[in-house]
């Protein structure tokens, strides 16, 4: 399958087409709408945020207060915060002026807990904390404990990631299909979107695309270093996915059926020998705590790690309110291993923001050392590193 193929087909037998300021708007023979942007183009607006925080968490000695791993910030709709704290594996809840509320969940593996949470998700009111083998936790305002969701299995993939919420009881989960062989020099491993019921027993396929790139060392497949890959975003009722070797997203309905493609041109550039340090470095980080022949070990496998070339056109999706995608820029040290500091932007990084419709919207330019989880209608929420590199989760304000 060519590497582009989930894509490529939506920009053939085109018959409309019209021009919006800058962009060229197109619609395919079955109704998608194509969104173009040359590289001369600008958004319609440049946002930006409070000179202050709109609350602050982690400048108290209050514990509860005190962050570490953080893998999820939520704004309530009462105006209230809820953290996924990573080294406790419970959800922190807390008031619209910062007041510790209560705590969702535990470490373990019964109802209720969590073996390694990653992710935070919220409807409403309802908050969902979802661990390492995708299974999930569902919660009530109030803390208690509507249902647990088992793992989600697909025969054929591994390594599910429960990554939105669908209609109802389904959510979007997120597996690799099949597995690097040895034998073959260079290989394509593809991702598949799927909706899985409450039970995680089905999961329907909505999208297939590739995921990442394997170049061999000494005969053992290894994964290309600051790559290009399979970027995938969900909620609700529509998902959006693109291959970030260039900017060129497609958004899909419940079905999987396209009804979306943004691309716009930007100019690519070469991967810098910083960058690849920053990698290097964080494997070694995340192994520090091992015996001395492993870390040595490691010391001399970072030094034979594949790097691409080509720097990827984008590391993030994620979907703002009603529908809107945010595009976030490429970041080298996004998703790598170990503890999570040295690898946040050390450089403030300019997201891009577009309409349901395609439309460019604007560029929100947030701050070096903070790292987004939620973007609201008016506030942007996630964890900032101070110069002691302690995580404090900050909700900004957001003017449009």
């Amino acid at each position: 399958m060519p590497l582009r193929r989930f894509v490529a087909v939506m920009f053939c037998a085109l018959v409309a087409r019209s021009t919006v300021g800058h962009a060229q708007v197109l619609r395919d023979s079955a109704g998608v709408r194509l969104v173009t942007y040359p590289r001369s183009a600008k958004p319609r607006a440049a946002w930006s945020l409070s000179a202050k925080p709109l609350l602050e968490l982690g400048t108290t000695d209050d514990p509860a207060s005190e962050f570490a791993g953080v893998r999820g910030v939520v704004r309530l709709p009462d105006g209230g915060v809820a953290v996924a704290n990573g080294a406790s594996n419970e959800i922190r809840v807390f008031s619209r002026d910062g007041r510790f509320v209560r705590a969702l969940g535990r470490a373990g593996n019964g109802p209720g807990e969590f073996r390694r949470i990653t992710r935070l998700l919220r409807r409403g009111d309802t908050l969902v904390g979802v661990d390492g083998d995708s299974r999930a936790q569902v919660f009530e305002a109030s803390g208690r404990l509507v249902r647990s969701l088992r793992p989600a299995r697909r025969a054929g993939s591994r390594d599910p990631k429960r990554i939105g919420l669908s209609a109802g009881p389904t959510s979007y989960v997120l597996v690799t299909d099949g597995a690097p062989m040895a034998e073959r020099e260079r290989q394509v491993i593809f991702y598949t979107l799927t909706v899985a019921d409450a039970a995680g027993d089905s999961l329907l396929p909505l999208v297939t695309m590739p995921g990442y790139r394997t170049s061999p060392i000494n005969g053992t497949p290894a994964r290309q270093q600051l790559a290009a890959e399979g970027v995938f975003v969900a909620s609700d009722s529509s998902a959006c996915a693109g291959y970030s070797d260039r900017l060129m997203i497609t958004c899909y309905g419940p079905t999987g059926r396209a009804r979306l493609g943004i691309s716009r041109d930007i100019a690519s550039r070469a991967i810098r020998e910083d960058e690849r340090a920053i990698v290097r470095q964080a494997y070694l980080d995340a192994n520090r705590d091992a015996p001395p022949a492993v870390r040595q070990q490691m010391a001399t496998a970072v030094q034979a790690f594949p790097f691409a070339s080509t720097a990827p056109a984008f590391s993030r999706l994620m979907l703002g309110p009603d529908g809107e995608l945010w595009i976030g820029p490429f970041d080298p040290g996004f998703g790598l291993p170990g503890p999570a500091a040295p690898v946040v932007p050390t450089t403030p990084q300019t997201w891009s923001v577009f309409a349901p419709d395609g439309t460019w919207r604007a560029e929100v330019s947030l701050p070096r050392r903070f790292v987004p989880f939620e973007f609201g209608r008016d506030y942007v929420a996630g964890v900032t590193f101070d110069a002691d590199d302690v995580e404090r989760v900050v909700v900004w304000g957001l003017r449009r």
